[in-house]
Order: structure tokens, then sequence, then C-alpha cells
């Protein structure tokens, strides 16, 4: 009952852009400006303010780190091994280089808002840390992935540059920067981060909202299903075993499920509409995914915190 209610204000605040969505009070392109704020500057922002002022040692994240990388590459294999078995004509590449995102890929607004309202900052710095990693290697892999299969052919710089554009990666490059050089920032500039940061994870829960679209719950079919299974069932429960292997504590676990199991990041449908993935199908397995998370995550917690 206490995870379910500690989930209730992240389905209510969704629940709220997608009302304001299905209303008009904000035009599409304006959720999209708003969006834009969120992922440029306002996540940022939060990533720079949380790994900049994490006391968590580089060797107490190795486990944690090294752990939720495994379960996220094996997934992406099994991926791989699920297209191997179907073949090129039942899993056409397009298909398949979206399946393989939305496996890897996962929406940080939602890991970062859930990891503070059940564990506080403790949470909050595993997943800035995990962040700090997981962005520019998910990144790295889904662009491969698509200029191999996709229809778009980038070079080896265009994916460098690609990645070192992404201000995920260079709002984490900054904070792990301050947080190595024990450089203490000055209190105005700590203090405009913290007020700017405050706003950062509420907009970022009521553009996932937004984008919700119940006409996609409509469109089922083999590969949505298959998108949902690897998200929400095969990365959490790899996950759980590799937490048992290591001996994660218990707030580690509960770090890395919530990375393993909210939906794929939004950003994953530009990529595949601009690289020849399967736009149409990212965004249905994305609808899929956000509902069925809200479920799998109270879930998930109350396995791992016993609540």
């Amino acid at each position: 009952m206490y995870v379910a209610l500690a989930f209730l204000p992240i389905v209510l605040t969704m629940c709220a852009g997608y009302a304001m969505a299905a209303r008009g009070t904000i035009s599409k392109e304006g959720w999209g400006a708003i969006e834009t704020l969120s992922f440029k500057l306002l996540i940022p922002v939060v990533l720079i303010r949380s790994i900049a002022s994490s006391e968590l040692a580089p060797s107490a994240l190795v486990w944690f780190i090294g752990g939720t990388v495994f379960a996220l590459c094996l997934a992406g294999v099994l991926v791989f091994g699920l297209r191997a078995a179907q073949g090129a004509v039942r899993l056409p590449n397009p298909d398949f280089t979206t399946l393989f995102q939305t496996t890897i890929r996962w929406n940080a607004f939602i890991a970062l808002a859930a990891a503070e309202l059940l564990s506080g900052p403790a949470a909050l710095a595993l997943i800035a840390a995990a962040m700090a990693i997981l962005i520019p290697l998910i990144n790295i892999f889904s662009i491969v992935v698509l200029a191999r299969f996709g229809t778009a052919r980038p070079t080896l710089s265009g994916v460098i540059l690609l990645v070192a554009k992404n201000p995920l990666v260079q709002g984490c490059a900054i904070g792990l920067a301050l947080n190595v050089s024990g450089f203490d920032l000055p209190a105005v500039i700590v203090q405009t981060l913290d007020l700017i940061g405050r706003a950062a994870l509420g907009i970022g829960l009521l553009t996932v909202g937004a984008a919700l679209s119940v006409k996609r719950l409509f469109h089922v079919s083999p590969a949505v299903v298959a998108g949902v299974g690897f998200r929400l069932v095969l990365g959490p429960g790899i996950f759980v075993l590799v937490a048992l292997v290591l001996r994660l504590s218990q707030i580690e676990t509960l770090a890395g499920l919530l990375v393993l199991s909210v939906p794929a990041a939004s950003n994953g449908y530009i990529v595949a509409k601009q690289m020849g993935g399967n736009a149409e199908l990212y965004a249905d397995i994305l609808s899929w995914q956000t509902i069925l998370s809200m479920i799998a995550l109270p879930f998930y917690v109350t396995v791992v915190l016993g609540a």
C-alpha cells in the first residue's frame, strides 16, 4: 500500500499532463517547447547538481553500475537473438531497430521522480550516476544499430558528435568533473541550480503524460508485445538475478530496477524517424510501456522494499 501511494503523485502528474494535452490547453507545439526545455536545461541541471554533490565513492558504484550495464546489454543481445530466430522477413530491419531501442532506452524523468519519492537523495544519486554512464553508451549502441540496420549511414565522427551534443551527456560530464575535482560551487550557483532543478521532475512527468496516446493502445502486434515484454519483464528479471549474484544493497537494487523497468525514453522516437527505424511502432510500444509500467514499478519496488 505504501509503495502504491508513493507512486500515486507520479501517476496523477502524468494524468494532469495527458488531460491538458487532450483538452488542448497547451498546443502540440507548446508541449514540444516544454519537452525541449526539460531535455536541454531542467534535467541536465538535476544531473549536474545530483552528481556533483554525490558522496558515493567510485569503488562503491562499480558493482551497481556494472550490474546495470550488464543487464541492459544482455537484454539488448536477446533482442538480437529474437531477430536471429525470426529472420529479416518476420522482423524487418525498421521493426528490429525500434525493438532494440525500446528495450535499452529508459525514461529518466520517471526514474528520477520515483527515486526521489521512494528513497530521497541516496537513490537519486545512484540514478544520476547510472545516467552518467548509461546515457552515452545507450546513445552509441542505438545509433550504431540504426546505422547498420536503418536507412541512415552516419560516419564515426558523426556518431561521436551526436552523442557529445546530447544535453544529458553534457550534464553528466559537468557533474562528474565537479565531483572529481572537489570544487565547491558558490552558494548562489547552488541555489540557482536547486531552484531550476525543482521544476524539472514535475514538468518532465507532465510531458510524459502529454505524449500518451490512447489511440496507440489499439495498435497491438507481436512486435508491441515483445517491446513491452523485453522492457518491463525481461530487463528487470535479468537485473534481479544480477543483483542477487553481486549482493547489491537494497537501495542499489531499487535504483537498478527503476532504470530497468521504467518505459523507454521518448527521444528514441525522433532517432527512429531520422535514421530509418519504425517510428510508429516505437510510439505504439512506448504507449503500452508507459501505462503498464505504472503497474510493474510498484510491484517490483514492493518486492525489493518488502512494503
